[in-house]
């Protein structure tokens, strides 16, 4: 039977933190560049009623 490091599962922890951490810095980087328009929209043309 192999031994588990006591380490390990603190490791495997912080590397999914600074994963999670780099995923959310890169996410909101690119959601800032999106450039919202404030302008209202016509309403979607509706279906003829029958």
């Amino acid at each position: 039977m192999v031994a588990t490091p006591s380490w390990l599962p603190l490791a495997m922890a912080i590397v999914l933190l600074v994963l999670l951490g780099f995923l959310y810095w890169s996410m909101r980087r690119n959601i800032r560049r999106i450039d919202f328009d404030e302008e209202p929209r016509a309403e979607s043309p509706r279906s003829p009623e029958e």
